[in-house]
């Protein structure tokens, strides 16, 4: 499958619902108590415990800050895949569409 040069509308398009989908994944920690939930238990593990010895978050408002941060970038990580992967799907409907 030839690869095409990707254009600067594209590329805009497929930023912006980066940052819509990042900002919905987030606002779904807000509005969806088992979200929340889910994220309030990794908090409290051993694992992140460490991650705050790590960073040297000592106090609460640290370790919030160190959370929000990790949210944020699960939450853009996710929202990439999603973008991707919802290219690649219109890229083949386009294709089977040209045969």
């Amino acid at each position: 499958m030839p690869t095409t040069t990707p254009t600067v509308a594209r590329t805009l398009y497929k930023t912006l619902a980066v940052l819509g989908l990042t900002a919905l994944f987030m606002l779904s920690l807000r509005l969806s108590t088992t979200v929340a939930g889910l994220v309030d238990r990794l908090a409290g593990t051993d694992l992140w415990l460490s991650v705050y010895r790590l960073a040297g978050a000592t106090d609460e408002t640290e370790q919030e800050r160190l959370i929000v941060m990790a949210v944020a970038l699960v939450c853009c990580m996710l929202a990439i895949g999603v973008v991707e992967i919802a290219e690649r799907l219109l890229m083949r409907r386009r294709a089977a569409r040209k045969r």
